[in-house]
C-alpha cells in the first residue's frame, strides 16, 4: 500500500506540470507580444465610424471625427489587461518611427478601464507619443467591438478599415512600418 501512495502524489505533480505546460504553449500562441502583426490577411474595407465620442483623460468629450481625413492606429486597450500593457511600448516605437514622422498618422490608444484616473496613473512617467483617450466597454461601435483585447484597426484616411488586428504583436517590426506607410500615401 506503501508503494500506491507514493506513486499518486508523483503521478499529480505530473498532471500539475502537463497542464501547465499546455497553459503555457496556449499563452504562448494567442497573447505572446511577440507576436508578428499579419496585416495582409486582416484586410477588410468596412468604413470606421466616425459618429464615436470617446473622452480624453480629464473626462471632456472627444469626437472620433477629429481623425476623420488621416490615417489612424487605433488600439483598444486597458491597463489590466497584461498582453495590452506589454505591446504599449512597441506601439510607442512605431509612432517615433522616423519613416513614419511626417506621414500624419494619428496614433490612438482607447482605454477601456473605469476611470480617466487609473489610465492617467498608469501613464505617468511615460513619455508616448500616442493620443490617450477612454470609453466605457459597452460604448464601443460595433466596427470596433471585439471579443478581446487588445485590438487594433488601421484606418486609412479614406475612412475605412485597412487592417484589423487581435491580440498583442510587436507593432514596430518593419513590414508594419511598410503598410503605414503604404496606407498614408494613398492620401
Amino acid at each position: 500500500m506503501e508503494q500506491t501512495q507514493a506513486k499518486t502524489p508523483t503521478k499529480t505533480w505530473w498532471l500539475i506540470a502537463a497542464a501547465f505546460a499546455v497553459f503555457w504553449i496556449a499563452y504562448l500562441a494567442f497573447f505572446s507580444p511577440r507576436r508578428h502583426a499579419d496585416l495582409e490577411h486582416s484586410r477588410t474595407n468596412e468604413p470606421a465610424d466616425y459618429s464615436w465620442t470617446i473622452t480624453d483623460l480629464n473626462d471632456r468629450p472627444v469626437s472620433f471625427s477629429t481623425f476623420k481625413g488621416r490615417p489612424v492606429f487605433l488600439n483598444i486597450w486597458a491597463t489590466w489587461c497584461g498582453p495590452c500593457v506589454a505591446e504599449l511600448p512597441s506601439i510607442a516605437r512605431l509612432a517615433r518611427h522616423p519613416k513614419l514622422a511626417d506621414k500624419a498618422i494619428a496614433f490612438v490608444c482607447v482605454s477601456t478601464d473605469d476611470s480617466s484616473q487609473v489610465v492617467s496613473r498608469f501613464l505617468q512617467g511615460k513619455d508616448w507619443p500616442m493620443t490617450f483617450l477612454r470609453t466605457e466597454q459597452g460604448k464601443i461601435p460595433p466596427v470596433f467591438y471585439s471579443e478581446g483585447i487588445p485590438a487594433t484597426f488601421l484606418i486609412g484616411s479614406d475612412g475605412k478599415i485597412a487592417a484589423v488586428q487581435i491580440g498583442s504583436v510587436e507593432w514596430d517590426e518593419p513590414r508594419v512600418v511598410a503598410f503605414l506607410e503604404k496606407l498614408a500615401q494613398a492620401r
